[in-house]
């Protein structure tokens, strides 16, 4: 894989690391929220990895968004306040197989990643932070069928989160080449989460790019553009 590839798919990943960091803070003031889903949250923020600082520059401007970090230690829920666990779980035993090329230390320190993530939930299932990083890492290393499988299993258990549907619209879009199930995440993301532009770009590249409507393309902007008003969107509107 040549350094231009490795750079691109990198960036992907620190993009998606950050949409995953942005909706843990935002969740609650997103509307409809109410006090019972506050507190299935395990936690509100989280930006620790260093990748994503030093991705900072890569993350698409949008209006809307707030990254930031939130020390709030979360409120563990007792025995009898545990969520029931949906089954089946995905395969946490899966096999850590490299299809990108990486250095050995890159290697080693995605193993550790992913390993902390299958053990966390392993002790608990119904993490939807650690669903969510688990498919990024292996979305990394190129195991889009395990990030599939991540992401599918976090729509399960958090039935209104955006940002897993807007990732998995790429991951279908992109990776997968399936474009039935790209557009249906894609609507989904945007009807959970129709304040924030960047679902609006993405969607609107998705239409343009790989289905080549433009004219849906075009609509799908304009209604982002009545709802955020954002500049942004009102320049992708001119350009299509």
């Amino acid at each position: 894989m040549n350094n231009i590839n490795k750079k691109n798919i990198i960036s992907s990943i620190i993009f998606a690391l950050l949409l995953t960091a942005l909706w843990f803070y935002i969740y609650q003031d997103l509307p409809g929220s109410n006090q019972e889903d506050q507190e299935k949250q395990e936690k509100t923020a989280t930006t620790t990895p260093s990748r994503e600082k030093e991705g900072l520059s890569n993350f698409e401007n949008d209006e809307n968004a707030i990254i930031d970090v939130v020390d709030n230690e979360p409120n563990l829920p007792t025995e009898s306040e545990k969520l029931a666990i949906i089954e089946p779980i995905p395969d946490l035993n899966r096999k850590i197989v490299f299809s990108e090329t990486f250095s050995k230390q890159e290697q080693q320190i995605l193993i550790d990643e992913i390993e902390k993530f299958v053990q966390e939930l392993k002790n608990d299932p119904n993490s939807l932070e650690n669903w969510l990083y688990l498919g990024l890492n292996r979305k990394m290393i190129g195991d889009y069928e395990g990030a599939k499988e991540a992401w599918e299993y976090a729509k399960l258990i958090s039935p209104d989160n955006f940002v897993v549907r807007g990732n998995l619209g790429d991951l279908y879009a992109y990776y997968l080449k399936d474009n039935e199930k790209a557009e249906l995440n894609y609507k989904e993301a945007l009807e959970r989460g129709s304040s924030h532009v960047y679902l609006y770009y993405k969607t609107v590249e998705f239409y343009r790019d790989f289905l080549n409507d433009i004219s849906k393309a075009k609509e799908i902007a304009q209604t982002g553009f009545s709802i955020t008003k954002s500049s942004e969107l009102q320049s992708l509107i001119d350009s299509l």
